[in-house]
């Protein structure tokens, strides 16, 4: 009895300290590239979600967040929340649009060409 009785204690601990399992952030991680495929540093990126107002609390969200690429064409986002966000990429006068779609505790990876 009492060996069942610490079975059963054990699965139900086991149980409760998976169940609170904490989220991370939404990371976005943007590559730009050329229309040959090359990397392109210090590109302009923007990610973007304007006028979305919460059908429930009538809140408005207006996400703009902004970062330049580095040598090697990537740019690097960091969001508390999912979402879906346009993505407008720039260099010279050379520019891309897009979206993506963030989710919970993942990076998710976007490449984007400049033409």
């Amino acid at each position: 009895m009492k060996r069942y009785l610490l079975i059963l204690t054990v699965i139900f601990a086991a149980a409760l300290i998976s169940s609170c399992k904490k989220t991370g952030p939404c990371e976005a991680v943007i590559t730009v590239r050329d229309t040959l495929g090359r990397a392109i540093g210090n590109a302009k990126v923007v990610l973007r979600q304007d006028s979305v107002v919460n059908p429930s609390t009538g809140v408005r969200a207006d996400i703009f967040e902004e970062a330049f690429t580095t040598g090697t064409g990537e740019a690097f986002f960091k969001f508390e929340w999912e979402a879906v966000l346009n993505i407008e990429a720039s260099y010279d006068v050379m520019s891309a649009k897009d979206y993506i779609r963030l989710e919970q505790s993942a990076t998710v990876r976007k490449t984007v060409v400049v033409q």
